[in-house]
């Protein structure tokens, strides 16, 4: 039997063009970074974990700066 909270959705992204997008998680419990790697030469990755109560969204933030992806903090919840 499926659990009722393996139904809910975990997020809605909407991409309204191309420089635009919208995510919307409920109960969100928590937002982890990882730890900023060199993809290729001068180009910087990290990345991003939402938790939500019924599951986590996971994003690759791309820079051409590693001291963007510095500045980015994890919460404290």
């Amino acid at each position: 039997m499926i659990r009722d909270d393996a139904k809910k959705t975990v997020a809605s992204i909407s991409f309204h063009d191309n420089k635009n997008l919208s995510i919307d998680i409920e109960d969100v419990v928590g937002i982890d970074i990882g730890t900023p790697q060199e993809l290729t030469p001068g180009v910087w990755f990290v990345d991003l974990i939402i938790r939500s109560d019924v599951g986590n969204v996971s994003l690759q933030l791309t820079s051409d700066s590693l001291q963007k992806l510095q500045g980015i903090q994890s919460s404290d919840r």
